[in-house]
């Protein structure tokens, strides 16, 4: 069975006008600069292809034994982590550095791709293309699909101490989370998939346009429904 990143490789490779870079820069190696994976749309988008493959849930079992003992046990009622962190005494603080603890590999995923969409622009001379970090997720079930999105958010709209976008180059973050499966009463099943722009994206006609084609698209390889106009 394919895994979800081999499957979305087929997908985005069968759509017309998709380039692959690696292809492209087969017989051309430039010393010191990266690359992003895809060209889109007369090259007017650039794509970088990302994958969760560690599921960070040793951290999440880590915190509950550092923070739960024979006086706040978790018991049968408590269903979410928001109802467990206000029975602690520094809870809100706990919550945050164990979001920031869980979302480590997110950092890193789009600090590199912001480093390889702005070389990819240089490489192609295509200063106005808008960059789209796709990230797969079928390995890691503990990152919900909110949490990924809010993370994304946060990258592409922090700020130097200068006030300067921290991370510039992307516009687009599009997540596709096979590892969030949700069971319906028809055939099939939904798959969750979730978008994040920067504020310069959120402005951009085409980030928005691109990320609702990919996304139909998407769903019409998998033989699933979606709903929204956009199309290429």
């Amino acid at each position: 069975m394919q895994t979800l990143k081999e499957r979305f490789e087929g997908f985005i490779l069968s759509i017309e006008g998709i380039e692959s870079v690696d292809l492209l820069m087969k017989q051309c190696h430039l010393p010191g600069r990266k690359s992003a994976d895809y060209l889109a749309f007369n090259r007017r988008v650039i794509i970088e292809q990302k994958s969760l493959d560690i599921d960070p849930d040793q951290k999440m079992i880590e915190f509950f034994e550092q923070n739960t003992s024979l006086d706040n046990t978790v018991d049968g009622d408590l269903t979410a982590l928001s109802h467990f962190l206000r029975r602690l005494p520094d809870g809100t603080n706990l919550g945050v550095n164990l979001y920031r603890s869980l979302t480590k590999g997110l950092d890193d995923i789009l600090s590199y791709a912001d480093k390889q969409t702005r070389d990819t622009r240089k490489t192609f001379l295509i200063p106005e293309a808008i960059g789209v970090v796709v990230i797969l997720n079928d390995s890691a079930p503990t990152l919900e699909p909110d949490v990924v999105t809010i993370k994304a958010a946060e990258m592409l709209r922090k700020r130097t101490s200068a006030n300067e976008l921290r991370y510039s180059e992307n516009h687009l973050v599009i997540l596709i989370s096979e590892a969030h499966r949700i069971p319906s009463d028809k055939t099939v099943e939904l798959i969750p998939t979730s978008t994040a722009f920067s504020e310069l994206g959120a402005q951009l006609p085409l980030a928005a346009f691109f990320g609702e084609a990919l996304l139909r698209r998407w769903a019409e390889f998998n033989n699933a429904s979606f709903t929204g106009d956009a199309e290429f």
